[in-house]
């Protein structure tokens, strides 16, 4: 329950920097070929110098890179699960043979584990870059003006995006009421210590009282948006008229210019 306030996600931080200046399409655009990039490398040195341009990007944007590390620690399921994937599912020299079964724990597939956590956490860190250096509403505007040339197929673009947009804005809030609830309960004698199967049962005084405001607040946040006569149509138009600019233009070829050189590096070493 510690490392659910740790998430940082649809938290946005107000700085002025260049980053924070960046149209919400380009953040979106190149957030998208940096994802894409991750999957292209294959070699360690290469991730890490993939990791040293994304720790660039947070010192351009005057934002801690601690806030990507803090929101890592409620995704230690999924990494520890890679880890065992690969380190008991990987062909090669034995370290540890379970006894009474044919699981056989490899080096390789130990430092393949190692690699592939290393990569889903480098993009954990980029998402929640976005979501760091753009507001809820830019994103919202910059999710539409990409999906509205799908309008004519059918698409319904304005809704896709605020929805994205409200489930973005949910996440810190319900982080923030999981948390007070959690700490109402241990003031009342409640205990999320023990085995696994007792914190799950434990659990259940958080998980009921977390639905039911969830529940609450989208009731709340519905019959806000209909006495505000939205609809969601298309042809509605936006306060911020969305621009590229010069230092967009420069922001993607950067972005190209250092994925390209990853790309070609991985391809030679190789």
């Amino acid at each position: 329950m510690a490392a659910i306030r740790d998430i940082t996600f649809g938290q946005y931080i107000h700085r002025d920097s260049s980053i924070h200046r960046l149209d919400p399409r380009t953040k979106i655009l190149a957030g998208m070929i940096l994802m894409i990039t991750i999957f292209v490398i294959h070699q360690f040195i290469v991730l890490l110098c993939f990791t040293a341009l994304i720790a660039g990007v947070f010192y351009a944007a005057r934002v801690s890179p601690l806030l990507a590390l803090r929101n890592l620690r409620a995704f230690w399921v999924l990494f520890l699960f890679t880890l065992v994937l690969h380190g008991f599912f990987t062909e090669g020299e034995i370290l540890l043979r379970i006894p009474l079964t044919r699981w056989t724990l490899s080096e390789q597939g130990v430092v393949q584990g190692f690699f592939y956590t290393y990569r889903i956490a480098v993009f954990i860190g980029i998402s929640g870059l976005i979501t760091l250096t753009t507001s809820p509403m830019a994103l919202t505007d910059g999710v539409s003006r990409f999906l509205s040339p799908f309008v004519r197929f059918g698409l319904p673009a304005q809704a896709i995006a605020m929805m994205m947009s409200i489930a973005l804005r949910f996440i810190p809030i319900l982080v923030e009421e999981a948390d007070r609830i959690r700490k109402a309960q241990i003031s009342r004698g409640a205990r999320f210590e023990g085995s696994p199967v007792r914190r799950l049962r434990q659990l259940i005084p958080v998980v009921i009282p977390l639905f039911l405001s969830a529940f609450r607040r989208a009731n709340d946040l519905a019959m806000a948006m209909e006495s505000r006569c939205y609809s969601g149509d298309e042809s509605r138009t936006s306060y911020t008229v969305l621009r590229f600019g010069r230092n967009d233009f420069l922001a993607m070829i950067t972005v190209v210019s250092g994925s390209g050189m990853v790309v070609l590096l991985n391809t030679w070493l190789q």
